[in-house]
């Protein structure tokens, strides 16, 4: 007797539409999969810095289709944060940005600006000329609240004792970021699942 020949399964391979969403703290990656559940969808960290998207669904008996495709982690985004959603045949992956310390002084500094500019300023208009300047003259007194030189003793040791304290914290985060790094370096040897949200 003869052995019935297996029927070959057939693989159709297709790249899914894809379309980003860049907003101010996060980014959005929008993948197109219709008919795929989300049981037959994997999202993985891999630990080089990509994202590995993946998905495979049977058409029928002999035949199967799947995607696979791969995105870099964008650098500003904080990689423990990736979530994905499942929902009406599209799967989103939202990825949200950390912000660096220099980019969190110009935006309190910005708001800063914005709030001078709001608050009314006080009765010191009457001594403005024309051209909105302070006028001055050689032989204005000084003001009967300027501080006199020995007033500024404890001034220099508060200033002292705030650059000792600047110097304690910067260790310390010198400290915590040597540990984060660490931390990363170890999770970076393996590879990830996204939870789905």
């Amino acid at each position: 007797m003869e052995a019935k020949p297996t029927p070959t399964l057939v693989v159709e391979e297709f790249e899914p539409f894809c379309k980003w969403q860049r907003k101010e703290d996060r980014d959005i990656l929008e993948i197109h999969i219709q008919e795929f559940k989300k049981e037959q969808l994997k999202v993985q960290i891999s630990n080089l810095g990509f994202l590995k998207i993946s998905g495979e669904r049977p058409l029928d008996d002999s035949r199967k289709c799947r995607f696979y495709k791969e995105v870099p982690i964008p650098k500003n985004c904080d990689s423990n944060g990736i979530r994905a959603k499942f929902l009406n045949g599209c799967l989103y992956i939202v990825m949200p940005k950390t912000f660096t310390t220099s980019e969190k002084t110009e935006a309190a500094e910005s708001t800063r600006e914005d709030q001078a500019k709001k608050q009314p300023q006080n009765g010191s208009d009457k001594d403005l000329d024309s051209n909105g300047k302070q006028e001055t003259s050689a032989d204005a007194k000084p003001a009967e609240n300027t501080p006199t030189v020995s007033e500024f003793q404890p001034q220099k040791r508060a200033v002292r004792r705030l650059r000792t304290f600047g110097k304690v914290v910067v260790t310390l985060a010198a400290l915590a970021a040597l540990i984060a790094y660490i931390v990363y370096m170890y999770r970076s040897m393996t590879s990830e699942v996204v939870e789905y949200f």
